[in-house]
């Protein structure tokens, strides 16, 4: 009975507040959907997105809160004839953000009326959920930002920028093409695993560097792994197919090596 009542009250709060039209110049007003539930009982929570843009944090209350914006592009054919999909349109002024329980779990996803998805959609995340718990994210391409989250965090992205900032817990990610760049506070560091099988991976830990000297491996194109043993609970595997991985943990050290990759910053200041 209780978990009855769990499931109706995750149904009741997703709302709708926009939906997508025609606006006079035929294109595609964007659609803002928001939904809000209790945490009560849930354990970690799971976000399925496509592509665009996600911003994952802690919230201040013990309630998960969700905010989707939906944009619809034009298709177009080389280059000269453009438009706007009517299939797309109609399932965008009917999608809806899904909340769904699965036992001590919430799953986050979007769902249209056909049960289709739309590549011609760009999907812009805000999810702010209690930082204790554990996090699941996963993302077609585009960029996502992660922080605050100290449940533990396992992250894939399949192109595009993945950040993350922790600030204790232990970090999965894996990127098959672009930048995976990570920051951890965590004073428990354990097992640490970083690989690039087409690309650089590099380390700065409590201060020591450790990856390829720079002067020495300037076009990175086969790729190298590094691993440490830190000793603590708090494991870190990383993971990039084509691009860069690098890993922070503790405070910057002095080297000169890749400095300005180890940035919480870096993709601004690149």
């Amino acid at each position: 009975m209780k978990r009855l009542i769990l499931v109706s009250c995750l149904a009741v709060v997703v709302l709708l507040a926009g939906c997508s039209t025609r606006s006079s110049n035929g294109k595609a007003v964007p659609a803002l959907l928001t939904a809000d539930a209790p945490t009560a009982g849930v354990q970690h929570v799971t976000l399925q997105a496509g592509s665009g843009e996600a911003t994952i944090g802690a919230s201040t209350d013990e309630q998960l809160h969700v905010q989707l914006d939906l944009r619809q592009d034009e298709r177009g054919f080389l280059g000269i004839i453009h438009w706007m999909s009517e299939d797309t349109t109609r399932d965008l002024k009917g999608a809806v953000v899904k909340l769904q329980r699965q036992g001590d779990g919430v799953e986050i996803s979007l769902v249209y009326p056909s049960g289709d998805s739309h590549s011609d959609v760009k999907q812009k995340w805000n999810v702010k959920l209690p930082p204790r718990m554990a996090l699941a994210a996963h993302m077609q391409a585009g960029r996502m930002v992660i922080q605050g989250m100290s449940g533990g965090i396992d992250a894939t992205l399949g192109a595009g920028d993945l950040s993350i900032h922790s600030p204790a817990g232990p970090v999965r990610g894996d990127v098959r093409a672009g930048r995976l760049h990570v920051v951890s506070d965590s004073t428990q560091p354990g097992a640490i695993s970083l690989r690039s099988t087409f690309g650089l991976a590099v380390l700065d830990l409590q201060g020591t560097y450790y990856g390829p000297p720079e002067e020495q491996n300037s076009s990175h194109l086969f790729g190298n792994s590094v691993s440490q043993l830190a000793g603590g609970k708090d494991d870190m595997d990383l993971h990039i197919t084509a691009g860069l991985v690098d890993l922070r943990v503790g405070p910057q050290g002095d080297e000169r090596e890749y400095r300005k990759i180890f940035a919480e910053d870096a993709k601004d200041q690149d």
